[in-house]
């Protein structure tokens, strides 16, 4: 009796071992993986959208401005010009040659100035130059000069004889006494400017040859002559200056 009662011992014993060591715990169940859903439910507010395109808001053509670019803004750099579109150039100081819109129109017979050379003394006495060219001395025309328009254009006849075709390409009124005359060439390139304040008339520009002139009057009398003129001038005035107190540096 006392056997069998050991064997029931044992084996209820190993029994309740079995069940402690094959129980799925807690832990056990954590690390199994979640079952996948086989369906996907859909949301339910899209069913509530609509197929159709919304309406323009009240504040939509402010917004679309605040789009539009601004070339006064410095950090705004300008691109190529694309089929003219005017948004793309604006006021950047851009100081090229532009050519001008009007046709030219040549003034045949008509010349700006003519040559005086009975008037040298004159002119030395009124514009205190001891020494001129007689060859430089001019009477401008000052009643076409005030005439002329932008495309109109003469050739301008210098000492030597040269030609210069010149087309006005621009007339800036800037005050009631004082007009200024931008100068082109044929090929639309800037060459120079004319300017009259009062009853001076002041100018200078470039020859197609490359050659600079100057043209100073006063009360329509003056002198027209090279820059390399005016620099032999002004050596031969220092060259005769110093001549003159040669001896007493001696």
């Amino acid at each position: 009796m006392k056997r069998v009662t050991q064997y029931f011992s044992l084996a209820l014993f190993i029994g309740l071992l079995c069940i402690f060591m094959f129980k799925p715990t807690k832990e056990m169940n954590a690390t199994q993986p979640p079952k996948v859903a086989n369906k996907v439910e859909k949301p339910s507010t899209v069913d509530a959208i609509s197929e159709d395109v919304a309406e323009k808001t009240a504040n939509f053509e402010s917004l679309i401005s605040d789009e539009i670019v601004n070339t006064e803004d410095e950090r705004y750099v300008a691109e190529e010009d694309i089929e003219g579109n005017p948004l793309l150039h604006g006021n950047r100081g851009y100081h090229a040659s532009q050519p001008i819109i009007t046709e030219i129109n040549l003034l045949t017979g008509e010349d700006l100035w003519h040559y005086k050379p009975n008037l040298l003394d004159k002119v030395k006495k009124e514009q205190g130059i001891p020494m001129l060219p007689i060859e430089s001395i001019v009477e401008i025309n000052d009643e076409l000069l005030t005439d002329l328009k932008v495309g109109d254009s003469l050739v301008f006849t210098m000492p030597n004889g040269a030609e210069q075709q010149i087309v006005i390409a621009k007339i800036n009124k800037i005050s009631d006494k004082v007009t200024a005359w931008d100068l082109q060439n044929t090929q639309r390139q800037d060459i120079g400017k004319i300017t009259q304040i009062n009853d001076l008339t002041e100018g200078s520009f470039i020859t197609d040859s490359k050659d600079e002139y100057h043209l100073r009057t006063v009360k329509n009398k003056g002198w027209l002559t090279s820059k390399k003129q005016l620099i032999s001038n002004n050596n031969e005035a220092v060259y005769r200056n110093s001549e003159a107190y040669s001896d007493l540096i001696k």
